[in-house]
């Protein structure tokens, strides 16, 4: 299935109207080769820089499904760095990454669409894969900044509160302001309590999401919490009524976002069934990794290519042009450009007018949520190509940065129709057996299947069992003994 990507940009140069189409593949060689053929290409400076730029690193061969280029070359090259040094999957650090800038803009930045309809950069991020396949580290390198900043204003917020207690705690105007970006193992009411004092916004991040799943409603014999976070994820309005207390927490624009790891096994424990009905699962951005069940293998020698400093300095770039070591927070608003609104209007009316003809309502509730999405990747990679001064600091989100966009949230797109088909069409082995399709190339042989399926806990037998009796169809054809090709 082709889909084209049309938009009119009026005026560019001279004040002619010309008009651009991109067609890319819906299917997984999208995301393996990465290409863009263009049918209509104008002869615009303008629009040939802007083209030429995404499509140069788009064009190179790569094992990762994650569209690289709509990254900064700095931010790019933190990200190869990163991969060469520690050896992370790329999927995953580049989606850490991703993630560590939207916890960087925080409520600083909204996105006006209209005067009714803000956006703010809040992700939900969950990195799927085995016990073992390095989801945690890639993580901590993307958030470390944070959880450095954390631990020198938490020590000094201490100190300056207990001065405070000995010598004018009965002045509440000179209380120190508490500062905090990472909570931990925390009630929604004690989250509550936070976020009334900190209006940038905090990130939860725990090692394996479903710990905090489980967490919900722990201490709420009435329920309630999902629906809560349902709010958070929205940026609407939360209220927490304390039953112990004449007491009403009230936050106007929560702002949470949430990472960490999760187990394909369990996949079906948290959200298979009437689990799948409350909404919380379309809010999740899922993080394949196409290395799943490789080898993951030392280097010989450290590589001191500086990656950790060069990333701290994007992160602390970020806050402060937003205010935040002046101790007095920027909040702004941002406007889409006319030709870049068209971009992204255009991508949405594409899409959701092929899955309401063709797709099934599964699809359309991920689109539903994934054009959200890109409204916030917006906000992302304009911040990201404003601190690496890719563009000049600006108020207003130009086409470039849409397309980048929509290839952004199509990659999400797609990985989420991969996990919920992995949630409804079996147990543990078949869901294994699928992250193992999406590990080889799109032809392989058995022994290639065998050699990464056994890392990642499948046994020969099944392996085998699978490849040759099913469920072959849809996912695999075989084309002579010992070997296969993936079904588009």
């Amino acid at each position: 299935m082709i889909y084209t990507l049309s938009y009119i940009s009026n005026k560019i140069t001279h004040g002619g109207d010309h008009g651009l189409s991109i067609v890319f593949t819906r299917n997984s060689s999208m995301f393996l080769k990465a290409k863009l053929i263009f049918l209509v290409v104008f002869c615009k400076s303008s629009f040939k820089l802007i083209i030429n730029k995404l499509t140069g690193f788009i064009m190179k061969e790569t094992t990762s499904k994650f569209p690289l280029a709509i990254f900064p070359r700095k931010i790019r090259k933190i990200i190869e760095n990163a991969v060469e040094e520690f050896n992370f999957p790329v999927d995953y650090i580049a989606s850490a990454i991703l993630f560590a800038i939207s916890v960087a803009i925080g409520n600083c930045r909204a996105l006006v669409v209209s005067a009714a309809w803000r956006v703010k950069a809040i992700l939900f991020m969950a990195l799927l894969g085995a016990p073992g396949a390095a989801k945690t580290h890639p993580i901590k390198f993307a958030v470390s900044p944070f959880l450095t900043l954390d631990g020198i204003t938490i020590s000094e917020y201490q100190k300056k509160l207990n001065e405070w207690r000995k010598t004018d705690a009965t002045n509440p105007s000179t209380k120190p302001k508490e500062k905090q970006f990472r909570v931990q193992d925390i009630t929604m009411e004690g989250l509550t309590k936070i976020l009334s004092r900190i209006k940038r916004g905090v990130f939860v991040f725990v090692d394996e999401l479903k710990g905090w799943i489980a967490s919900f409603n722990k201490y709420r014999s009435s329920g309630g919490d999902i629906e809560q976070w349902l709010s958070i994820w929205n940026s609407v309005p939360i209220t927490i009524n304390r039953k112990t207390q004449d007491d009403v927490t009230y936050i106007q624009e929560p702002f949470v976002g949430v990472i960490g790891g999760l187990q394909p096994g369990i996949l079906s424990r948290l959200f298979g069934g009437e689990k799948m009905d409350n909404g919380f699962f379309y809010r999740l951005l899922f993080v394949l990794n196409p290395m799943e069940g490789k080898p993951l293998l030392w280097n010989e020698e450290d590589i001191p290519t500086g990656a950790e400093k060069e990333w701290e300095d994007v992160i602390k770039g970020i806050l402060d042009a937003e205010g935040y070591f002046n101790e007095v927070d920027k909040y702004e608003d941002y406007h889409f450009t006319d030709a870049a609104w068209s971009v992204v209007r255009a991508w949405q009316n594409q899409n959701e007018e092929h899955n309401a003809a063709e797709e099934p309502e599964y699809v359309t509730a991920i689109f539903r949520k994934m054009q959200d999405y890109c409204l916030r990747f917006c906000l992302i990679i304009h911040a990201m190509r404003e601190v690496t001064e890719e563009i000049q600091s600006s108020n207003l989100i130009d086409e470039e940065t849409a397309l980048k966009a929509t290839l952004l949230a199509d990659y999400f797109f797609e990985n989420a129709k991969t996990v919920y088909e992995l949630i409804t069409t079996g147990g543990e082995d078949h869901q294994k057996f699928y992250l193992l399709l999406n590990s080889l190339d799109d032809k392989f042989t058995s022994a290639q299947a065998v050699a990464v399926g056994e890392k990642m806990g499948l046994s020969r037998a099944t392996i085998y069992r699978y490849l040759n009796v099913g469920p072959r169809d849809p996912f695999i054809r075989k084309m002579r003994h010992g070997e296969y090709e993936k079904v588009k």
